[in-house]
């Protein structure tokens, strides 16, 4: 063998691994034929590579990872959350069994997993601490969940979903990221919902159909999608002899997406949309009465989803200042049946307790946002002020970290966060919400469940989260 020969061949071996041949040996294989068709390597050259390849893979680390074939690519990712939090309320009635005031020290894990499959097939897992779907927030040392003296934590499956999709239409299942356009006024950011999901993106799905190229539109200044959901919120048996007539609970969101850009530095997005619920009792036990975990502050029994149907109206404008990405945002959110639900459900009826008002039927929320956290030396700022009626949205959905999740109230949240490094951040948020009908009493105000029993609530979040 000349000295040029093997000169090539060892040249080949390196460019060939240092590009990741040992994952993907296919690629190895048309990369090797190309160097032979280009003359660069003969034939027997080409074979002397792909038997060191072999033999390098066998002996690395990397060639004891075996990979389903059907998987073209997969990403692992986590990240571990320490917090610092600091909450006090004025309630409305005092709880006996409860503080007013409390401190704690606060840990969150996530472990991710995303993969592709052939065939426009695609999926991801997520496990985290804590089982209530608003927060995966761990209590260090808390007697409540049997972590006290340095017990273990649990871990839980928060996402586990496949779903297919081509350029213009994307079809999941399973229990998934939210896939809707909203603020933490309508939607918790922890939520993961539970179901199945289309979305299509209207512009190619129209160039697709009527051209067959979905491509044209790909320069366009316009977007426009169509997100619908299908989603289990309690399953329920419908056959207990004990239980005739206990339907399942299901939420049903649509939601049209809209964006347009103004300028090469302004971008207007609106996302008009509509939810609704089948009426269904929710439980927050299992079978024999234990008691489970759904949501921080919840609210549940026979008909706990009734009278639900809200149109919603998220939006943001953003655009660059001074070099720093900003935004402007808003939401709202406006229950059509919050007069039956304030009655029926929350037990207002004007006699014995509070009227509805007309205000209770409303939310909403507007605010900034200025700067982004991707790379080291990175720092944003938020502010923005919100009112939630008591009928205006679902207490099982919305921010559990505002007013610790309580309805009827109004306030503050400001925030800012700083990138120490590419993948640590530290933040500081501030919440400051107070009483938005002062004189609304009864129903689920004082008794029961008590969503709406606070005058007012400050909250003190102090974090640091490490991405890997």
């Amino acid at each position: 063998m000349t000295k040029i020969s093997i000169t090539l061949r060892a040249l080949a071996a390196a460019l060939l691994l240092g590009g990741g041949a040992v994952a993907h040996a296919q690629d190895s294989g048309a990369l090797l034929d190309a160097l032979v068709r280009k003359k660069v390597l003969t034939s027997q050259e080409a074979e002397d590579v792909r038997a060191d390849l072999v033999r390098e893979n066998a002996t690395s680390n990397a060639g004891k990872l075996q990979l389903s074939n059907s998987i073209t690519s997969l990403k692992l990712y986590g990240d571990v959350r320490l917090r610092y939090q600091n909450d006090t309320k004025d309630p409305q009635v005092a709880v006996v069994t409860g503080v007013d005031q409390r401190s704690r020290e606060r840990i969150r894990l996530r472990l991710n997993g995303d993969f592709t499959l052939a065939g426009g097939f695609f999926g991801g897992v997520q496990l985290q601490t804590i089982q209530n779907a608003d927060s995966g927030n761990q209590t260090m040392g808390d007697s409540g969940t049997g972590a006290a003296g340095f017990s273990n934590y649990n871990i839980y499956i928060s996402r586990a979903y496949f779903g297919w999709g081509n350029d213009w239409l994307t079809l999941v299942g399973g229990k998934q990221p939210n896939p809707f356009y909203t603020t933490d006024l309508i939607w918790d950011a922890d939520i993961n919902p539970e179901g199945f999901v289309e979305k299509v993106d209207l512009i190619k799905a129209f160039s697709a159909l009527t051209t067959n190229d979905s491509t044209l539109q790909s320069e366009s200044r316009f977007e426009l999608s169509l997100v619908a959901g299908q989603f289990v919120f309690c399953d329920n048996n419908e056959y207990n002899p004990s239980n005739l007539g206990n339907t399942d609970a299901w939420l049903f969101n649509t939601q049209l997406i809209a964006s347009a850009k103004l300028t090469d530095k302004v971008k207007l997005t609106v996302a008009p949309g509509y939810m609704t619920y089948t009426s269904g009792n929710v439980t927050n036990s299992v079978t024999g009465g234990a008691a489970g975990k759904f949501n921080e502050t919840a609210f549940y029994g026979k008909d706990a989803t009734r009278n639900l149907s809200i149109v919603t109206a998220p939006g943001d404008v953003s655009f660059t200042l001074c070099g720093l990405k900003a935004k402007v945002l808003w939401d709202l959110g406006y229950n059509t049946a919050g007069a039956k639900r304030a009655e029926a459900i929350y037990g207002l009826n004007g006699r014995t307790t509070s009227a509805h008002s007309h205000q209770d039927d409303l939310a909403w929320l507007a605010g900034v946002q200025f700067g982004e956290n991707k790379k080291a030396g990175d720092w944003s700022v938020l502010a923005n002020f919100r009112q939630t009626g008591l009928t205006a949205v679902d207490p099982n959905l919305n921010d559990s970290d505002f007013a610790l999740g309580q309805l009827n109230m109004q306030g503050i949240k400001v925030g800012a966060a700083y990138n120490f490094t590419d993948f640590c951040v530290g933040a500081v948020t501030y919440y400051d919400a107070w009483n938005l009908r002062s004189d609304l009493f009864g129903g689920q105000t004082t008794a029961n469940q008590k969503i709406a029993n606070a005058n007012a609530v400050q909250i003190l979040q102090v974090d640091l989260n490490v991405k890997f």
